[in-house]
């Protein structure tokens, strides 16, 4: 084969190779266009959600003083729904006993005493006054979690001084509300009564 030849073949070559390469973009292109881009937007109407319209229940009394002292979810308002919305006047007692601790078996810090006050008023209102007025030691604090007052100490005895579990707690008509006890509502009657207990344990 001459140089000439040789010369014509191998164009015959380059141009081959050229139109073939030709064709494999354009199938490339042509894929690529079928692809959506990331930032594709959606359509300017996306399906509407329904809003499910929650009725609130009326609620009674009687549902609302239930026995909930090992729901650790009670809600931190107590019992305020039970709160007249005009204050009324109230008559209590309150009973402060030590009589589990090591020592001081059958021992009454404040025997049951009268507390006059309002509707607006709470167990710590009821406690604090109390203490005050008959020269009982109390040390507390507000703790923000539970929007609500903690009795740490009453007459120089303080929550752990007889084991993990040792503090004070309260009960109102023989109930344990699990909450704190500013967020308990006086009634008209209502017989409170502290407790410190070495167990952890309810009255």
């Amino acid at each position: 084969m001459g140089i000439k030849e040789k010369l014509k073949t191998n164009r015959k070559r380059k141009i081959a190779l050229v139109v073939v390469g030709l064709a494999v973009l354009g199938m490339v292109a042509a894929s690529l266009s079928t692809i959506e881009p990331k930032d594709a937007k959606l359509p300017n109407e996306a399906p509407k959600q329904e809003k499910v319209k929650v009725e609130k229940e009326e609620v009674t009394p009687k549902e609302v003083k239930i026995d909930n002292s090992k729901d650790p979810t009670a809600s931190n308002e107590g019992n305020v729904k039970l709160k007249p919305k005009e204050a009324q006047k109230v008559t209590v007692t309150l009973e402060i006993r030590c009589d589990e601790v090591p020592g001081k078996e059958g021992e009454v810090i404040l025997a049951p005493t009268t507390y006059t006050g309002t509707t607006e008023n709470t167990v710590f209102d009821a406690l604090n006054t109390l203490c005050r007025n008959n020269d009982i030691q109390i040390e507390y604090r507000y703790q923000q979690m539970f929007e609500s007052y903690y009795v740490e100490g009453i007459q120089y005895i303080y929550e752990f001084d007889y084991g993990d579990m040792s503090g004070w707690i309260y009960t109102v008509n023989g109930w344990s509300p699990n909450y704190g006890c500013s967020s308990y509502y006086l009634h008209d009657g209502d017989v409170i009564v502290w407790k410190y207990t070495c167990t952890g344990e309810e009255m």
